[in-house]
């Protein structure tokens, strides 16, 4: 994706120095194209950081064996409906 924005951006300041005849054009594009992907990559990290870490294999089955447990104790404990014929 950064190679396609890049070229896009070299197309446009290419466009740009044609058309007024300066070399010049060229940078202050490339700096500002440069700018945005750093913004970008930056804000992209920092969301990727908040997600969260995941725990380790052992710790993972070991969380979900005491929710299956839970659920049984509960199962258990719950009065169970009888339908009554009359």
């Amino acid at each position: 994706m950064l190679v396609i924005m890049g070229a896009t951006a070299l197309a446009a300041a290419a466009v740009l120095l044609l058309a007024l005849g300066s070399w010049w054009v060229l940078v202050p594009v490339l700096l500002v194209h440069a700018l945005g992907t750093l913004l970008v990559l930056g804000y992209t990290l920092r969301r990727a950081s908040q997600a969260g870490e995941k725990p380790d294999l052992v710790t993972e089955a070991r969380v979900e064996e005491e929710r299956v447990a839970e659920r049984r104790r509960a199962r258990r404990q719950r009065p169970r409906d009888r339908e009554v014929f009359n």
